[in-house]
């Protein structure tokens, strides 16, 4: 070898080897922004590109940017807030910021909220509950359910946004990206039983490998760090001893979960959280 050609032959390689890890890089952040734009179309009513192809083996990934579309909707119901109080009343930028969360979702949580409590108020076995909880129609159940849910988020935000906007900001971040944080452990940790569906359903029914679960967890936490460390743990816990009662309750009335239940998961851990943070930035 000629020690002159040395240096240009390094210097081929680790160009050579830059190439190859830009290209790695830029693939796998492609790869990212397809599965989060995954879920903005399936968790939200967000318009995503024409061009995004339903990828069955890939879909699943999507469930591990569900805190941060959590992230993303409180954010913008704290602008709508914003806004709006500076023109209405506190009530009314209250509903406002409650219906633009609607808008955003198309209701999505709220409807298997719905959807749960006409099948377990009405089910007498798994298989009728089953039934009546894939039946679009609204019985009373699920009417009165609706009813009460909206007004503790009204009484409960309205609350919190007397006490100061910063406060609500921080309840709202905490709240939704916690509460869908708490749905995805049902998914995680519980058997899908519509086993008989196919496509996106079925695809975003797959378990989470662990270092996806494990951003999915990091993402959920980050929002703690706005209050105190006191606080913070008693809000983890409230949010655990709700996953934990609703997966077994899940399990010993329909032998797993399905996707009514992730909406009825996320809805109760967000109210339960709200209450937990209301009466503690109240008293």
């Amino acid at each position: 070898m000629r020690w002159h050609h040395l240096p240009m032959q390094v210097y081929r390689k680790v160009n050579n080897l830059q190439g190859f890890n830009v290209k790695y890089v830029i693939q796998k952040i492609q790869d990212q922004c397809t599965l989060f734009l995954y879920a903005l179309s399936y968790f939200t009513r967000v318009p995503t590109p024409a061009s995004l192809e339903f990828d069955k083996q890939q879909f699943h990934k999507a469930n591990a940017y569900l805190p941060i579309i959590g992230l993303l909707i409180s954010i913008v119901m704290a602008i709508v807030f914003y806004l709006c109080q500076l023109l209405f009343s506190e009530p009314i930028s209250v509903l406002m910021m409650m219906s633009a969360a609607l808008l955003i979702t198309g209701a999505l949580h709220e409807d298997g909220f719905a959807d749960c409590c006409d099948g377990f108020g009405g089910g007498y076995n798994a298989t009728q509950r089953l039934k009546i909880m894939k039946d679009s129609a609204i019985g009373s159940y699920a009417g009165i359910g609706l009813v009460v849910l909206f007004l503790f988020k009204f009484i409960l935000l309205g609350d919190i946004a007397g006490v100061s906007s910063y406060h609500l900001f921080m309840s709202l971040l905490i709240s939704s990206t916690l509460s869908r944080y708490s749905a995805l452990c049902i998914m995680q940790y519980s058997d899908y039983v519509r086993l008989q569906e196919t496509g996106k359903v079925q695809s975003l029914a797959n378990k989470l490998t662990t270092h996806y679960f494990m951003f999915a967890s990091i993402c959920a936490l980050l929002p703690l760090f706005l209050i105190s460390l006191y606080v913070a743990v008693l809000v983890l816990f409230v949010a655990l001893i709700i996953t934990l009662l609703l997966r077994a309750l899940f399990i010993k009335n329909l032998k797993g979960y399905t996707g009514d239940c992730l909406g009825f998961t996320q809805q109760l851990a967000e109210i339960s959280i709200l209450l937990l943070l209301s009466t503690v930035f109240i008293s």
